[in-house]
């Protein structure tokens, strides 16, 4: 008999989605999180953010993705890509300065989804709206990583994260 699967990993999700291994191009760009700002930041994240295995965030989205790109397909024959807005919090800047970055991403060969983390708070209906733009317009999927790193209140006070369960269940609604 065969065994009941609770869950599915993402990676085979994503290959029942496209055929193939789909492999996942950090971006690092030049922002922070409104926790470093209004206080120490949250023990969560090194002082690099999470992007430690990035390219300078000085270095255009275009070019961490073809030169990683370049990387990756040489070394596991990949074709197909998510364009990773990883670091920090993908969603705390200025509305154009996020739809130029996330087009950039959309613009480049063999990205099929772009997935973008940020923190719950950060959630505005105009960057989802952005969003929903790229994708009809790219025919592109996207992924919001919203960084629950806690249900419970005391651990999200004791890691300093700076926002509660509940701007996450707002964010999820949005």
């Amino acid at each position: 008999m065969k065994e009941k699967v609770l869950y599915k990993k993402y990676s085979e999700y994503l290959r029942e989605k496209y055929g193939e291994k789909i492999y996942k191009l950090p971006i690092n760009l030049p922002i922070t999180c409104p926790n470093r700002i209004n206080g120490s930041g949250c023990s969560f994240c090194a002082d690099v953010g999470t992007g430690f295995e990035a390219m300078e965030s000085t270095v255009p989205v275009s070019t961490q993705l073809e030169t990683t790109k370049k990387y990756i397909t040489q070394k596991y024959k990949a074709k197909k890509f998510i364009a990773y807005f990883q670091n920090y919090t993908n969603t705390f800047m200025p509305l154009e300065q996020f739809r130029n970055y996330v087009y950039e991403a959309a613009q480049t060969p063999d990205i099929v989804e772009i997935s973008i983390s940020t923190r719950p708070d950060c959630i505005q209906t105009c960057y989802l709206d952005v969003l929903k733009e790229v994708q009809e317009q790219f025919s592109i999927a996207i992924n919001i990583e919203l960084g629950l790193q806690s249900v419970n209140y005391h651990t999200l006070d004791f890691i300093e994260r700076g926002h509660s369960l509940a701007e996450y269940l707002d964010a999820v609604l949005l």
